[in-house]
């Protein structure tokens, strides 16, 4: 028969004030029935955890034994409590957070920071995806937030735009003449590898493809800082996201591209059945960022 919490409560109190009077008072209850309380707990045992005289109360051995471990029993049990109490408001547990090339950059790093002083609890696990990556994994319950490159379709996610991105010219600064579309369109070009970000790849494409040629690729990289600094040595041109100019590369030139075709929306998405406080704790703070 297992002790219930009240119960070693109860008797921790007792066999700290060592006087059944002052414990009851303490635990706001009646003598007698702090008696009946030790007395049923003895009985779960099967033995004295008390030595009561006329003079004072002594713990036994047994009782002794039972005060360190339900100390410990206890204590464990406050903290399990305020944990759940602090996960259950958002504060506390595990974030899985999934970022795309776009943002990488620009929203989620404050986001973080701001997400990270207002719950110190909350332990924020961070993973690179494209968005055809991600929405597999916010579908599968593998991450808790996304970042995806909109618009997306999938009824089961909800989505709230947190941002606007464009493609961006990307050259060394050695490079001589106009940073255009048109100008570069025989020059050797370097990419994030489609295996890495299939949306950001096809849409360098399609973007080239709307000034009038084929990109001829020399180079793949797998993230945008070994992009820009082979960019910087001079191998090709790229085109990034507007925000990586954040990444301050030196030897690299930037030029907008004025072309609604660079553009492209970006949303934090969650499963809606996977929805809790945490997420929508991250959610607000994102949106109040962006």
């Amino acid at each position: 028969m297992a002790l219930e919490d009240r119960e070693l409560r109860s008797f921790l109190v007792l066999a700290e004030q060592l006087h059944f009077g002052r414990a009851a008072n303490l635990l706001h209850i009646s003598q007698p029935a702090l008696s009946k309380q030790i007395k049923g707990v003895e009985e779960k045992l099967g033995g004295p955890l008390l030595v009561r005289n006329r003079r004072d109360v002594r713990l036994t051995a047994a009782g002794t034994l039972l005060y360190g471990e339900a100390r410990r029993i206890v204590r464990d049990l406050d903290s399990l409590f305020d944990a759940t109490q602090a996960a259950v408001r958002g504060e506390a547990g595990r974030l899985r957070v999934a970022v795309g090339i776009a943002t990488i950059h620009s929203l989620v790093p404050p986001a973080l920071r701001k997400f990270r002083e207002a719950h110190p609890r909350v332990e924020i696990q961070i993973g690179d995806m494209s968005t055809p990556r991600q929405i597999e994994a916010l579908l599968a319950g593998e991450v808790d937030v996304g970042f995806l490159r909109l618009p997306i379709r999938r009824a089961e996610l909800a989505v709230k735009k947190v941002l606007k991105e464009q493609l961006t010219i990307a050259a060394s600064s050695s490079f001589r003449g106009a940073l255009t579309l048109e100008k570069i369109a025989h020059e050797p070009f370097i990419v994030i590898g489609r295996e890495v970000s299939t949306t950001y790849y096809d849409h360098c494409i399609r973007l080239c493809g709307s000034a009038g040629f084929s990109p001829r690729v020399v180079q793949e990289a797998r993230d945008t800082f070994t992009l820009l600094n082979l960019v910087r040595a001079g191998i090709g041109v790229a085109l990034v996201p507007r925000s990586a100019r954040q990444m301050r590369v030196s030897g690299v030139r930037f030029s907008d591209i004025n072309r609604r075709e660079a553009e492209w929306d970006v949303g934090v998405a969650w499963h809606k059945l996977h929805e809790s406080a945490l997420v929508r704790n991250f959610v607000e703070i994102c949106l109040a960022v962006a």
